[in-house]
């Protein structure tokens, strides 16, 4: 996150100075006249625009660069979002014209939503509000996959879109969340499009902002809906389907039926590397008694390795992501992964332990 965010900064500084030059030289009417002020009045607000494509809102994104239009700005002495003082700079303004950067740290949530600007004549307050992403949860909602986003202000949600790939590679998909509900103005709940597997999650307001969050969905997956058609499954002792609709998190899941201490295998591509990835994450629901669990072996139960356990949770999905380093805590991780076991470990003595598993794959953290 420390790259992209010194990347974003970067490119927002070229982008502003590129932009200012191509504003100045075509918006000659906003700066006649206005090299010296000759007003001693307070300042004055006219509209606020998004800088990118100068278009006027009402709610600005934390670290976005905004145009504020109106009067009497040559003697500002202060800028401030809900009280957050921004930093000024006049040689990118005039008179009649500011640009503006949201500062990153500025309140978002339970404020009165104010854009404040002062000079020593007087002080002006706008109503506008504030925007970002902080963050979301994953889970499940009556058989959906959801996200909570969580941040603010959400107040004024106008729509969810899960966008992946982009215009160059000829790949851009944009889905929007069938449903989504504004639990607070800081927490907003979205049903995930079916068929999402990594996506940027775009939350867009009535206000004109909008915010994108961190990646959701994997790196890499091994089962969404479907096998990764480079891999294979293999058993002992049970059987399982790879194209389950009886309980699923999309349209399909894997369902595992499993004697005591069998298992249902994962066989990856030849050269997978080990190191690729930092984590696997997967989902499992259970059907049978509180207690029950698969233990998560790698290559074929490694000696020199530690299975992890995986409680089964009865009627519900549990997501769990596990660090690939937890299968080597002593190191001597090997080059590459062979193989994934899901082996029944409840050792309650049954006949046999269903579970599903679904949602499979490996992220980077």
């Amino acid at each position: 996150m420390k790259n992209i965010n010194f990347l974003k900064n970067i490119i927002s500084r070229l982008f502003l100075t590129l932009f200012v030059a191509l504003l100045f030289s075509s918006c000659e009417n906003d700066f006649i006249g206005d090299e010296v002020a000759t007003q001693t009045r307070p300042p004055v607000i006219t509209s606020v625009s998004e800088a990118r494509e100068d278009k006027p809102v009402t709610q600005g994104v934390l670290e976005g660069t905004y145009i504020i239009r109106g009067e009497n700005f040559a003697s500002l002495t202060s800028i401030q979002f809900n009280g957050y003082s921004a930093s000024l700079k006049p040689a990118l303004g005039t008179d009649k014209i500011i640009f503006v950067q949201i500062p990153e740290n500025a309140p978002f949530v339970g404020q009165e939503n104010k854009l404040t600007l002062e000079n020593p004549y007087g002080t002006i307050n706008y109503d506008f509000s504030l925007l970002t992403i902080t963050g979301f949860t994953e889970g499940t909602k009556d058989g959906k996959k959801v996200v909570n986003l969580l941040g603010g202000d959400f107040s004024e949600t106008k729509s969810i879109t899960f966008v992946s790939g982009t215009e160059e590679q000829g790949n851009l998909t944009e889905l929007p969340s069938p449903n989504f509900t504004v639990i607070s103005p800081s927490e907003v709940e979205a049903e995930v499009p079916s068929g999402v597997e990594q996506a940027f999650i775009y939350l867009e307001t009535n206000g004109g902002a909008i915010a994108q969050s961190d990646s959701y969905g994997f790196n890499y997956s091994v089962y969404i809906d479907g096998l990764n058609p480079d891999w294979s499954t293999s058993e002992w002792g049970g059987t399982h389907d790879i194209a389950s609709t009886e309980i699923a998190l999309g349209d399909f899941s894997i369902k595992s039926v499993r004697e005591a201490w069998s298992g249902l295998t994962f066989l990856p591509p030849a050269g997978f590397g080990y190191k690729t990835y930092t984590a696997i994450t997967v989902s499992i629901y259970g059907t049978g008694d509180a207690g029950d669990s698969v233990t998560l072996a790698i290559n074929d139960f490694d000696g020199a390795s530690t299975a992890q356990k995986l409680e089964l949770i009865p009627g519900k999905w549990t997501k769990y992501v596990i660090p690939l380093a937890n299968f080597y805590p002593s190191g001597g991780a090997p080059d590459n992964l062979t193989r994934l076991d899901f082996q029944e470990s409840s050792n309650t003595g049954k006949p046999n332990y269903t579970f599903y598993v679904d949602d499979f794959g490996f992220i980077n953290q």
